[in-house]
């Protein structure tokens, strides 16, 4: 994953537990890491946070 996203081993685990201090949500969980990417969609589709709710 590091490699494809042109991150070091080490970038990728912080941002990882930043995602999980910032959220309360483990991304290493695959239940809760599904909810995250479902969120990210959802604000994708509503064109979030450019435009108004």
């Amino acid at each position: 994953t590091a490699r494809r996203l042109s991150l070091s081993v080490r970038a990728l685990t912080y941002r990882l537990e930043r995602v999980h201090t910032l959220t309360g949500v483990d991304p290493t969980e695959p239940e809760q890491r599904y909810m995250l990417q479902t969120a990210v969609i959802g604000a994708r589709l509503l064109d979030w946070p450019s435009r108004a709710l």
